[in-house]
This record gives C-alpha cells, sequence and structure tokens, in this order.
C-alpha cells in the first residue's frame, strides 16, 4: 500500500548519492535505537521488560552456542584461528592443482569488490532523471521507497529504499537541512530530504541523498520512553499520528504538521521546536497545504468536515463545512484566491476564499476523493483518484469542469494519492493499496489531447 507520494524535480537529488557502510559499532547502535522504538513496557498485563526480554535473549543465545560446541565435530568454531596459507594448492579428489587464496582480493577470478564497486556506481543519478518518493506499506515491512523516472530513456526503477520501524502515512520533500549540518556561508546547504509522518507522534527527516541509511537526520517531536501515558500535545510535539505534514517553501525553515490529535503544529526546522499549536480543528487533521504566494497562509482540512484557512501571524481562520471529510486539498496552482477539496462523499469542491458559497462542486467519484492534482503548465486541468479505483482528468477552465477523460485501475484495490511530474506536465504517479506505484502519462488519451490541445506523445 502507498498512502502518500511526492516527487523530485530534477537536478535536485546528488549525482553521486553517498553508500552507508555500517560497522560493528553502528549496527549495535541501531538494534538498540529499534527496540527503543519498540516501546517495551513492563506492566500487569503480561508485556516483558527490558531486562527481561535481554535475559531470555541472552539465555536463547548461550543455549545454541553450548548445542554448537557440543556438535562442532569439525572444529568449526575455531575455523578462523587455523593457520593462514597464501595461495596454497589443494590436493584430493577431483580438485588436483586448483589454488586457494586466504585473501580473496587476491585471487584474480574473484571479482566481488569490482562487484560491489559496480553497484555503488549504479547509484548514480542523471540531471534529467526525476525521483519519486512513496510511503509503502508491504504485510508487515514498511519503508520510504525511492523511485527513479526517465522520461527520456524510459528508465522507471526502485533506486534504493530506506527500512521504517513504523507505519508510514505522509510523505513530504523539502531541501532545507535540518540536521546538525555545519553552516555555510552563514546558510545552511540546500539538500535533498523527506519528511515522514507516521502512526507515531513523531516527524522523522531522511537524507534521501543517503544509500542505505538507517537514521533519520532529525527528529521533531518528544518522545516519552517506556510509558504507556500519551504526552501532551504542545510545542513540545503531538500527542497521536501525524497525519498531513506540508513544507513552507517561503518560509523554508518551517514545516507544518496535522495530528489525529486534532491539532496544527508549526515546526522551525532550524531548531526542531514547535513554534506555534493551532487547534481550530474538532477532530484529525488529514490535509494540510502552505499558500503558494503567502507564506503566513495556511489551508487545513480534517475529519470535522470543515475546509479552514488560517493566517498564521493572527491565528485567525475562515471556515467552510463541506458533505464529508476532507480526504485532500490543494491551492488552485491558476488562481490565489481559490483551492479544491475532496471529500468522503466523493465530492470535489472548488471554493473562493472571499465567498462564503463554493464556486461549484462536481459529484467527481462514486467513493471518497482520495487525492487531487494540478500542473502549472496545463492551466485548468485537474485530475483526481479515489478508491472507486479510478483516475479521472477534468477541464476546470472558467469555473465550468467537465470530465475529460477517465481511467480504471481495477487491480488497484483502491488509489490514495497522485501527482503530475515537475518537468514532464502529463505524467502521473499513483500511489494505489495494490500493485505499488502506478505511473499514467495522460498525453497518450485522445479525449485529453483535444481537450487541452496538446500534442501526442510517441507511439500514440
Amino acid at each position: 500500500m502507498i498512502p502518500s507520494l511526492c516527487w523530485i524535480a530534477r537536478g535536485l537529488a546528488a549525482e553521486e548519492p553517498a553508500v552507508l557502510k555500517l560497522d560493528s559499532e553502528e549496527l549495535n547502535h541501531l538494534i538498540e535505537k529499534t527496540k527503543q522504538n519498540l516501546e517495551i513496557v513492563d506492566g500487569p498485563d503480561g508485556v516483558d521488560s527490558d531486562e527481561e526480554v535481554e535475559s531470555s535473549v541472552d539465555n536463547a543465545a548461550e543455549q545454541m552456542c553450548n548445542k554448537i560446541n557440543e556438535d562442532d565435530e569439525f572444529n568449526m568454531a575455531g575455523y578462523d584461528e587455523e593457520e593462514e596459507m597464501d595461495g596454497q594448492r589443494i590436493f584430493g579428489a577431483g580438485l588436483s592443482g586448483v589454488t586457494y587464496y586466504a585473501n580473496p582480493e587476491d585471487d584474480p577470478y574473484i571479482t566481488f569488490p569490482q562487484a560491489a564497486k559496480d553497484e555503488e556506481e549504479g547509484y548514480g543519478i542523471k540531471p534529467t532523471d526525476n525521483l519519486i518518493c512513496c510511503a509503502k506499506l508491504d504485510g508487515e515491512m514498511s519503508n520510504i521507497e525511492v523511485h527513479l523516472w526517465n522520461e527520456k530513456e524510459q528508465d522507471f526503477y526502485v533506486h534504493h529504499d530506506i527500512l521504517l520501524d513504523k507505519f508510514p502515512l505522509c510523505v513530504e520533500w523539502l531541501s532545507f537541512d535540518a540536521g546538525d549540518q555545519e553552516e555555510i556561508e552563514g546558510d545552511r546547504a540546500p539538500g535533498n530530504y523527506i519528511a515522514l509522518g507516521c502512526m507515531s507522534p513523531l516527524i522523522e527527516i531522511w537524507d534521501i541523498d543517503i544509500v542505505d541509511t538507517s537514521e533519520p537526520v532529525a527528529v521533531l517531536g518528544q518522545r516519552l520512553k517506556h510509558s504507556k501515558k500519551k504526552p501532551k500535545v504542545g510545542k513540545k510535539g503531538h500527542s497521536d499520528a501525524v497525519m498531513s505534514l506540508s513544507w513552507n517553501k517561503l518560509t523554508q525553515n518551517i514545516i507544518a504538521s496535522g495530528s489525529a490529535d486534532c491539532s496544527i503544529l508549526l515546526w522551525d526546522l532550524e531548531t526542531g521546536s514547535a513554534k506555534e499549536c493551532l487547534t481550530h480543528h474538532k477532530d484529525k487533521v488529514q490535509t494540510l497545504c502552505w499558500h503558494l504566494a503567502e507564506g503566513t497562509t495556511l489551508l487545513s482540512g480534517g475529519y470535522d468536515n470543515t475546509c479552514q484557512v488560517t493566517d498564521c501571524r493572527t491565528k485567525n481562520s475562515k471556515s467552510w463545512t463541506v458533505d464529508g471529510e476532507v480526504e485532500h486539498l490543494m491551492w488552485d496552482v491558476s488562481n490565489p484566491f481559490s483551492f479544491l477539496a475532496g471529500t468522503s462523499n466523493g465530492s470535489a469542491l472548488c471554493i473562493d476564499i472571499r465567498q462564503e458559497k463554493p464556486l461549484y462542486t462536481i459529484a467527481a467519484h462514486d467513493n471518497e476523493v482520495s487525492g487531487l492534482a494540478m500542473t502549472k503548465q496545463i492551466p485548468g486541468l485537474l485530475a483526481t483518484c479515489s478508491a472507486d479505483r479510478t483516475v479521472k482528468v477534468w477541464q476546470i477552465s472558467d469555473n465550468r469542469p467537465s470530465c475529460v477523460t477517465s481511467r480504471a485501475f481495477p487491480e488497484a484495490g483502491s488509489l490514495h494519492c497522485l501527482s503530475f511530474c515537475p518537468d514532464y506536465a502529463t505524467m502521473l504517479a499513483i500511489g494505489a493499496l495494490e500493485g505499488g506505484l502506478l505511473m499514467w502519462d495522460i498525453a497518450s488519451n485522445k479525449e485529453f489531447r483535444e481537450a487541452f490541445n496538446h500534442p501526442a506523445v510517441d507511439g500514440s
């Protein structure tokens, strides 16, 4: 399942990502950190404490070692202690004349080091490559999956992934370095990062330019270790799952987070602390979006059936009630006074913030409208997706919406999110319940080309 995704524009990722190699000390640190993240608590309900778990693990390991020693007929435990013999010849049935090397690097027929080097070089990213970061759940495994897509060369594959120890809900790209990086000429160097919201109250910032990384560069929020009590919502962090994130591209040290605790926090990435707490929603905050031109105006929607536009300088907000839970929100890329909303009842609405009622309401889908997408390159183009397994393309110019075309994805289970490529205006990336990341170039559709006077793609 892919509940959330985001594109990374061409030229923003490092051309040669760093490949992390863990030593034994770092590996032990990672194991300890993962164990702490499991939040093992001691209580009357039968959950073991940390000491009991460590003791049981140590006992099991000791029993296993004793068993191995008892059955070690060929002294395999002392194998590495035997005298090394560089370049010794082996004599025996079928092995006459064969030479072995104690150091594999001395063997001209073993090319593993070169293969490993080739693998590292295979992580290179071209200036014409786009990346797509997906929050993904596959069975019991959760990860951030980073796909590479190249329109010219038709490349599309998983470039690398980041394993997680918690269920991911939302991802947001940002270039602001929230880690302890040394300042360069008074400013932090821009980077390539993903903010991750999960079922826990914490927000993690991951460096996408590091392959095989095991830890985030920063964590926003406060954990209460070994306690069943939830932290109080406030400037120290959320008290429940982080369901939505939005990075402020105009004030780049600010990121907003919406939570199941019904609050919105405005985080200062320089200090790692929340500067403001907004509590005007009465239920879970499902979606957030900063205004494209006004860095202090925040759009939000939640399970309370309301869309809110908030001036974060004064905390004053204006509210609109819609026909269901607000699944997704976005600002209209061609009109700074309008935004679009998708609801749990299958409606898509356009609202002018200067008016009390929507400009129009579309009965867009048979199920909730889980995703909305627009692109600046093609004015009037709106794409929607839904749990009804369909993506629809709309012409919404002059506030007179019409459905241009649609495509069903019957094997997807349901569709959760979608987004247009920032560098190739007609390519949609779609996150689904089944089947992983889906791609659709809507320029391959005749009805779309005719409605928007768009040239055909190769082969269509």
